[in-house]
């Protein structure tokens, strides 16, 4: 049997607790959260969606009143083995202001009740969370919740792309190796014009992705004013080739890629659960277009 990807609750709690931390915590919240997260004492996540399609403001029903949080979030990812989860939420405060808010919550407290969700990547597991009158903190003020997580979801999008990348590189290297070694009509099947065309195209797709995850990177690194458009740069390149160089593995393997005996089905597997994890492809697609616009407008 094939060597499964590693169950490692990193992305849930690097790219989106820690960052949504670093961006709408306290100082107080920062120093209490942040060490634990670095030593690995606790596994955090960030719940958005609450039914399918994107998540749009309007969409958000969950509520954050007198530090009480009612509503419900559907496929959060590491859910089940996470300690603490942010949660975009529609608050009220005493002062009588309305809109979206980030709130903490110890997912370990009275009032939170998680179900597991079936997922077609074992290792990275899911579950629904249901919040009856739960203790929750306030991340940010109230009207900052929608653009707090849109720039955690930009600095999720550039560091998930490079998870991305590193997966669509493992399938080239897989497909190429089988290539060279398996044998048909007495010559390795990398000799015939199909199987390299399909390696090629997969190298074009991931240098791609990999120079769009650098110019995340560097946006990043600079905090420039770019990060919007290289997030959804990378986003998007990253996506399509890891689906691509995923499906394309299988493909190459033939009948083999198929079985338990190879570890093809881990990337497929692992190429969808990260497309999905974001958002749907199509929302980012969207928001590239919205960027280029503006960047040639300025």
């Amino acid at each position: 049997m094939g060597r499964a990807l590693a169950p490692v609750p990193f992305s849930s709690t690097v790219y989106l607790f820690a960052e949504a931390i670093l961006i709408a915590g306290s100082e107080d919240q920062k120093k209490r959260l942040l060490p634990k997260v670095a030593s690995g004492e606790i596994i955090g996540t960030f719940a958005r969606a609450e039914g399918p399609g994107a998540v749009l403001p309007k969409s958000i029903r969950t509520t954050l009143k007198g530090g009480k949080l009612n509503g419900k979030k559907i496929a959060v990812v590491d859910g089940p083995i996470a300690d603490y989860c942010i949660v975009l939420a529609r608050a009220s405060d005493d002062a009588g202001e309305r809109g979206l808010q980030l709130a903490l919550v110890d997912l370990k407290a009275a009032g939170v009740k998680r179900t597991d969700c079936e997922t077609l990547d074992a290792s990275r597991s899911h579950s629904d969370i249901t919040f009856e009158n739960a203790a929750a903190e306030t991340l940010g003020a109230v009207g900052e919740g929608w653009a707090n997580q849109n720039r955690v979801l930009d600095k999720a999008a550039i560091l998930m792309a490079f998870e991305q990348v590193g997966g669509s590189d493992v399938c080239l290297a897989m497909a190429k190796d089988y290539a060279l070694n398996r044998y048909a009509f007495g010559r390795p099947i990398a000799s015939f014009q199909a199987i390299k065309h399909k390696l090629a195209d997969m190298y074009v797709f991931n240098e791609l992705a990999r120079s769009n995850a650098y110019y995340g990177a560097w946006a990043l690194s600079t905090n420039a004013r770019e990060i919007p458009l290289a997030a959804a740069s990378a986003r998007v390149s990253a996506t399509q080739a890891f689906d691509y160089a995923s499906k394309e593995n299988i493909q190459t393997h033939g009948g083999m890629g198929f079985t338990w005996q190879v570890d093809c089905h881990f990337y497929y597997k692992r190429s969808k659960e990260l497309g999905l994890a974001l958002g749907p492809q199509r929302t980012w697609k969207d928001k590239l277009v919205t960027e280029l616009e503006l960047t040639n407008a300025a």
